[in-house]
């Protein structure tokens, strides 16, 4: 599948992106029926990290199957495709949380891989006259349109998806060096947890730690 994806349906409700899962599936359902999202109108966007970590990865790997989800790829992902045939992947993946997937039978294995290889990295979704883009961890380009044209490509001798899935540079630049990124209404990413939402220009890091405090972010990017 192409490392860029265009969200070609209409959203006739609302649009909201979730920050890392990470096997709490029970959190996501809490979360989406106390704020009333409506399953028939409404669309989600995960920033990536579906699994890990958490006890119901299972259930979080079968919200790719709904019509009203979608999420991008983000470095857990990552880690179970690359930890398939990789003896450092496996390892890295086991030391953060990774031990249930090698605990699945082969077919399985492969099959989860299989349907995390066809996941973007980055997806750009246009709502109500304004474009979002969603990366899991760091965009290092200024002008979306950029990012978009040089994701198969490698910059300055690194990966620029690699980058994207696994980078944290402008979630710590807190001295905001990196300008706003051109050509796009704002960029929603993960992977760098944080007690609340922070925003880099308009960038906004939504990983609030789940699994690790029990708060999870689930923004209506109708308010963004």
């Amino acid at each position: 599948m192409a490392l860029f994806k265009k969200f070609d349906k209409q959203i006739p409700g609302r649009l909201f992106a979730v920050g890392d899962l990470h096997g709490c599936y029970s959190l996501l359902m809490n979360k989406l029926h106390a704020i009333g999202f409506d399953f028939d109108n409404d669309h989600l966007v995960s920033v990536g990290d579906l699994v890990d970590r958490g006890a119901e990865n299972m259930q979080c790997i079968e919200l790719l199957s709904k019509p009203w989800f979608s999420a991008v790829r983000g470095n857990h992902e990552d880690l179970c495709i690359g930890g398939l045939h990789d003896e450092a992947y496996k390892r890295c993946h086991i030391s953060n949380g990774g031990q249930w997937f090698y605990m699945l039978d082969g077919q399985a294995m492969y099959n989860i891989a299989k349907v995390f290889a066809e996941l973007p990295v980055a997806l750009e979704v246009e709502h109500k006259g304004k474009k979002f883009g969603f990366v899991h961890g760091h965009i290092e380009h200024n002008d979306w349109e950029e990012f978009k044209r040089e994701i198969n490509s490698t910059v300055d001798g690194r990966d620029v998806a690699d980058y994207a899935m696994w980078g944290r540079e402008r979630f710590g630049d807190w001295e905001n060096t990196y300008p706003p990124v051109e050509n796009v209404h704002a960029v929603i990413l993960g992977h760098s947890v944080s007690p609340q939402i922070i925003k880099r220009q308009n960038c906004y890091f939504i990983d609030t730690g789940a699994v690790h405090y029990g708060t999870l972010t689930v923004l209506n990017l109708d308010e963004v």
